[in-house]
C-alpha cells in the first residue's frame, strides 16, 4: 500500500486504487497491463519529475479516458506543481467516473487550500461521517479542519492518525496539540460570551501564576449536576453536546484541552526529542513570544536541514499570517510565487495580504491577469472584485461577479457580494432576484 506523505502527498495513489479496487475495476490482465504502462509514471513522481509524470500520465488518460485512477494521480501530479484550479477540475472528472474515497478527500483538500472554504465544508463533514475509518483518506484532509476553524474535528482526526500505523507519529502527536490549543481558545471564547462564565475565565487567567487552571472546579461541581471533574476530554464533550448552556462544562473542556495540547508535546518530546514538527512548534512559539528573529532562524535551519518538509517556507507565511503581520506574510508568499510562478496556494495567499492591507491597485493589477484564464480559481474573483469595488468600479465588479456566478452558480459567496453591490448601485430588480436566491436555498 502507498500512503500518501503528510500534507505534500508526493506519491501517487494508483496501486493503492488499483488494488483494493481490483475486482470491480479490471481484471489480474489488465491491471498487470497498466502496472507494466505506469511504472515509469510513477518512477517519475517518486524522483520529483513532475512535468514527465504528468505527460505520462495524459498519455496514459488517453488510452483508458475513463480511469479515475489514472485522473486521480493526473490530478495529484498538478496539486504538486501548484495548478489546483487544474487539480479541481480532473479530480470532479474522476469522481464522475467513479466515486473514490481519496479521490474525494484530494478534493477536498484542495478547495481548502484554495480558500473554497464554502466548498470544501460539507465535503470534510461527510468524509468524517462516512470514512473516519480510513486513516488514508483522514490523513488528507487533516489539515483542512484548522484552517476552516474546525478545532474540535481536528481533534477527532488527528487522534484517528495517531493511531494508525503509517502515519509519523511526531507529526500526529504536534497537531494534535495544535488541535487542542485551537480548542482551548474556543472553548475560552465561547464562555465569555456568558455572563455565568466570569468566574471561571477568571481562574483561567490567573492560572498563569497560580499554575491552577482547575482552581474552580470545586465551584462548578456546587453549581451544576452535570460536572464530575474526574471525567475525560471525550466524555465531558460529549455530556456538553447535550447542555451546550452549561458554562461550567465550557471551563472544564478549556482545561482539558489546555492539558491536552500540554500533554501531546511532553510525549513528543520524550518519543521523539529530535522530531523537526517539534521544533517547528517551538519556533511558531517563540513567534508568538515576539521573538521573531529567533524564530525566522529556527525556520530557516530547519529549511536547509529538512529539505523533505517542502511546506516550512509556506508554514512561516502563515505564522506570519496567523499574528496579522500582513507585510511580512505577504513578502514570504511572494517568495514562494517567484519560485513556482503556477503555485496557485501562493497566488492565494498573496492575494489575500494585499486586501488586509487595502492595497486595492497593486491588487488589481496582480488579479486581472489571472481572471482571464479559461477556468478561474473563485478565490481570484472574489478578491478581484474586492478591489474593484473599492477602487470604485462598482460595475466592473458586478460583471466579474456575473461570470464567476455562471462558473460556480452554487457558490453562496459570490451571491452575496452581488446582492451588496445591486443594493449600492440601486439596481434593486436584480437585488430582488438574488435575494430570492437565498430565500429559495435549503437551510
Amino acid at each position: 500500500m502507498i500512503s500518501f506523505h503528510p500534507r505534500s502527498r508526493l506519491l501517487p495513489i494508483s496501486f493503492f486504487l488499483a488494488c483494493a479496487l481490483a475486482s470491480s475495476i479490471c481484471s489480474t490482465q489488465e491491471l498487470t497491463g497498466r502496472f507494466a504502462k505506469d511504472d515509469e509514471a510513477r518512477n517519475a513522481m517518486s524522483h520529483g519529475d513532475y512535468a514527465k509524470a504528468e505527460r505520462l500520465y495524459r498519455e496514459a488518460i488517453e488510452r483508458d479516458a475513463t480511469s479515475a485512477t489514472l485522473l486521480t494521480d493526473l490530478g495529484v501530479t498538478l496539486q504538486i506543481q501548484g495548478r489546483a484550479t487544474e487539480a479541481i477540475q480532473v479530480f470532479e472528472r474522476a469522481l464522475k467516473e467513479k466515486y473514490l474515497p481519496e479521490t474525494y478527500a484530494l478534493l477536498a483538500e484542495q478547495r481548502c487550500i484554495s480558500r473554497d472554504f464554502e466548498g470544501a465544508r460539507p465535503m470534510l463533514t461527510k468524509i468524517m461521517r462516512d470514512h473516519a475509518g480510513d486513516s488514508n483518506v483522514v490523513a488528507i484532509v487533516a489539515p483542512c479542519f484548522l484552517d476552516l476553524d474546525e478545532p474540535l474535528e481536528s481533534v477527532k482526526a488527528y487522534t484517528i492518525l495517531l493511531r494508525d500505523g503509517v502515519y509519523p507519529k511526531d507529526l500526529a502527536l504536534i497537531q494534535l496539540s495544535k488541535s487542542y490549543l485551537a480548542a482551548a481558545q474556543y472553548f475560552v471564547t465561547e464562555l465569555r460570551q456568558r455572563t455565568d462564565g466570569r468566574a471561571y475565565v477568571t481562574a483561567l487567567g490567573q492560572a498563569g501564576t497560580s499554575g491552577n487552571p482547575r482552581s474552580a472546579f470545586p465551584m462548578a461541581e456546587s453549581v451544576s449536576p452535570n460536572f464530575h471533574s474526574d471525567l475525560g476530554f471525550d466524555v465531558v464533550l460529549a455530556i456538553w453536546h447535550k447542555h451546550e448552556d452549561d458554562s461550567t462544562l465550557l471551563y472544564q473542556l478549556a482545561v482539558l484541552s489546555g492539558e491536552q495540547s500540554m500533554h501531546q508535546i511532553e510525549l513528543c518530546d520524550r518519543s521523539y526529542p529530535d522530531s523537526p514538527y517539534l521544533a517547528q512548534l517551538q519556533f511558531e512559539m517563540l513567534a508568538d513570544q515576539g521573538r521573531e528573529d529567533e524564530a525566522v532562524s529556527g525556520f530557516e535551519g530547519l529549511i536547509h536541514s529538512h529539505p523533505e518538509m517542502s511546506d516550512l517556507r509556506y508554514d512561516l507565511g502563515m505564522l506570519f499570517r496567523k499574528q496579522h503581520q500582513w507585510d511580512k506574510s505577504l513578502a514570504v508568499f511572494q517568495d514562494e510565487l517567484s519560485a513556482n510562478p503556477k503555485d496557485e496556494r501562493a497566488a492565494a495567499r498573496v492575494s489575500e495580504a494585499l486586501g488586509q492591507l487595502m492595497r486595492w491597485t497593486e491588487l488589481q493589477n496582480f488579479l486581472t491577469p489571472r481572471v482571464q484564464q479559461n477556468k478561474t480559481p473563485l478565490w481570484a474573483m472574489l478578491d478581484l472584485a474586492e478591489a474593484l469595488e473599492q477602487l470604485e468600479e462598482k460595475h466592473s465588479a458586478i460583471s466579474l461577479l456575473s461570470k464567476a456566478e455562471l462558473e460556480y452558480p452554487s457558490s453562496r459567496a459570490v451571491h452575496f457580494r452581488l446582492l451588496h453591490l445591486y443594493r449600492t448601485t440601486g439596481d434593486m430588480p436584480k437585488a430582488v432576484v438574488e435575494a430570492k436566491w437565498f430565500k429559495d436555498q435549503p437551510s
